[in-house]
């Protein structure tokens, strides 16, 4: 398509959308879309860009009744972050040149175009009402944290210190960015000052100082986990980016934070800020023992149980600065607060729990 992306979802016209779709084998080229209305997502609509849902009709045979479109953010904030970070840029290729080879249940694209790191749009299947997404807050059932592990270690297998990993320079070496460890470390050193002083229920005691090293140690944590063994993360691997169909199977959404990165951050993600504690603690060591079990059984045999722990624990400590630079930040609407409040408590807690003053001497 030679047409400008749209600015947002009020921008996009009949005939741009029809050419979108033509473009992404979702509609017949005799027909067209004739009208759409924006929906709102609500407080669940993404942090990092404005996404919307449009339930559309159509002249001709019929394209999908609905559709998920995702933009940049409108705030300038969240803009510049995402623009730094090139998220934009890494979802769009991750569903261009990582989601057609399989491993893991994504929403089908219909279309997606990048003009620069600030501008793009993507057009995704709506998975709602057939799937219902996951609620962070409310926190993982095991059957759900069961499924959520078992599915990214598939994904992580297919990826294992995979030789095309070198062909994806777009993807950096850990969420943030290893060539990035200075400035987000410095952020991260100014959002610990912030959040540690913060009104409201306060962290356990025993994790400030772990969390004071784990700052001086940042550029060193993220090295550690840019080395061998690598996968391909999803990076933001939580409830409220997982959706269920009605027999439990996982399909994951926004992967801007696609990366390079030892596998068991996602887990230490996932299980560190979706399980409460009594859950955490009386499963935590089972899906940890799955997940190097899933891996093995998709062909991962240099990876045993102890190295997973260890990276686990490296994991959970650079969520809760990822966490802790969120909470720091300026904050969309009330919910995405309490998810922040509620993350860094259970992460403090498995942190806690998890030994990971190994990797802080």
């Amino acid at each position: 398509m030679a047409d400008a992306i749209p600015a947002g979802p009020e921008a996009i016209t009949p005939a741009w959308l029809t050419a979108a779709l033509r473009d992404g084998d979702a509609l017949d080229a005799s027909s067209a879309v004739v009208r759409i209305a924006v929906a709102s997502i609500g407080e669940r609509g993404g942090v990092n860009g404005e996404t919307a849902r449009l339930l559309l009709d159509y002249e001709g045979a019929p394209g999908p009744a609905s559709l998920i479109a995702k933009f940049p953010a409108p705030r300038d904030g969240a803009l510049g972050v995402a623009t730094f970070q090139r998220w934009y840029e890494r979802e769009v290729r991750f569903y261009d040149e990582l989601a057609p080879q399989g491993a893991i249940a994504t929403p089908r694209r219909y279309f997606a175009a990048l003009e620069s790191p600030a501008q793009y749009v993507l057009l995704l299947e709506d998975l709602e009402p057939a799937h219902r997404l996951g609620d962070q807050l409310a926190g993982a059932t095991l059957a759900e944290a069961e499924a959520a592990v078992e599915a990214i270690a598939r994904f992580h297998a297919r990826w294992w210190e995979h030789p095309t990993l070198v062909d994806h320079p777009w993807m950096p070496f850990t969420t943030v960015g290893l060539h990035n460890a200075g400035p987000v470390g410095g952020a991260f050193a100014s959002a610990w000052a912030t959040v540690s002083q913060a009104p409201g229920e306060p962290l356990p005691a025993a994790v400030a100082p772990l969390i004071d090293r784990a700052v001086e140690r940042y550029p060193a944590l993220l090295e550690a986990a840019s080395s061998p063994p690598v996968t391909v993360i999803h990076g933001d691997f939580r409830l409220d980016n997982l959706f269920f169909d009605p027999g439990g199977a996982v399909t994951t959404i926004d992967w801007q934070f696609t990366s390079r990165c030892r596998g068991a951050y996602d887990l230490a993600y996932f299980v560190g800020l979706n399980l409460d504690a009594a859950t955490r603690e009386a499963h935590e060591a089972a899906l940890q023992q799955r997940y190097v079990d899933v891996l093995r059984e998709h062909g991962v045999e240099r990876y045993d149980l102890d190295q997973c722990r260890r990276d686990y624990a490296l994991g959970l400590l650079l969520s809760f600065a990822v966490f802790t630079i969120g909470a720091a930040g300026e904050q969309p609407n009330e919910r995405m607060r309490a998810v922040h409040a509620t993350g860094l408590q259970r992460l403090a807690g498995a942190i806690l729990d998890a030994g990971a003053e190994a990797w802080l001497r």
